[in-house]
C-alpha cells in the first residue's frame, strides 16, 4: 500500500510487468519522460486484444511506484458558494430522481435504450442538455 502518509519503509514494489500484467497510471499521474509514457501504455498478452489463459490462471493489474498525490479537501473546508456548486440538496435531489424516473420510463425502462447525449435536444440559452420526453406534446386520449 503506497499511501501518501507512507514515508517510504515497508512498503511493498509493484513487480515489473510481465506479457500478462499491465501497467496502469492513475488518470491523477502524468507520465513525464519518454520511458514513463511507454511505460505506461497498457501491454496485453503478445499484443493481442485477448487471450485465454490456461486453467487456473489469472491476469495481473500492476501500478507505476511513482503517482502524484492531490490533497482532497474536507467538505467543511470549501466555502458555501463552493459547497453549494459541488452538492445537491435534499429538494435538487428529489427533483433529479423524479425527472429521471420520467426520462428511464420513456426508454422502456432498459439501460440499453436509453438516449445518450447525440439524441438529446440543447438548450438555446443555457446549453444544458434536455432530453426529448420533455420536449414531446403529451398524449391524450379524448375516445372516453
Amino acid at each position: 500500500n503506497n499511501s501518501s502518509n507512507n514515508k517510504g519503509g515497508g512498503s511493498r514494489q509493484p513487480s515489473p510487468p510481465d506479457s500478462e500484467e499491465a501497467s496502469v497510471v492513475s488518470i491523477h499521474s502524468q507520465p513525464q519522460t519518454a520511458s514513463e509514457q511507454r511505460r505506461a501504455r497498457i501491454k496485453t498478452h503478445k499484443g493481442t486484444k485477448s487471450k485465454p489463459l490456461g486453467p487456473g490462471r489469472r491476469r495481473k493489474l500492476t501500478f507505476l511506484p511513482s503517482v502524484k498525490v492531490l490533497p482532497i479537501p474536507m467538505r467543511t473546508e470549501y466555502s458555501d458558494r463552493v459547497r453549494e456548486r459541488l452538492w445537491s440538496g435534499r429538494m435538487e435531489l428529489h427533483e433529479n430522481a423524479q425527472r429521471n424516473a420520467v426520462e428511464f420510463a420513456s426508454e422502456g425502462w432498459d439501460w440499453r435504450t436509453v438516449t445518450e447525449d447525440e439524441g438529446m435536444y440543447r438548450c438555446a440559452v443555457s446549453g444544458e442538455l434536455i432530453h426529448p420526453v420533455h420536449c414531446q406534446t403529451p398524449y391524450h386520449d379524448n375516445a372516453s
